[in-house]
């Protein structure tokens, strides 16, 4: 997976999603003109975030877990490590 840098706080992947920081605790997954805020903390390179907010994105079990590990390339390709709490 690819990504591109929109700005300093945002990525898009060469599949279509984009992860956005909005600001100091909130980021947002977009894919397919749809939009997920997320609440976010964390200390230095750490995100932590709940898993359970990608319940919003999708009732479809798999849909959800795409979208998660998706959320996580996102970080990890901005030098950030994802924790999902």
């Amino acid at each position: 997976m690819n990504f591109t840098w929109l700005n300093k706080q945002g990525v898009e992947s060469d599949s279509g999603f984009i992860v956005q920081f909005t600001g100091r605790y909130t980021a947002e997954y977009r894919e397919n003109g749809k939009a997920l805020t997320l609440e976010i903390d964390g200390e230095m390179s750490e995100v932590c975030f709940r898993k359970d907010q990608f319940l919003k994105w999708s009732s479809c079990a798999k849909e959800q877990k795409t979208a998660i590990n998706n959320f996580k390339e996102g970080c990890i390709f901005q030098g950030l490590k994802p924790v999902a709490i």
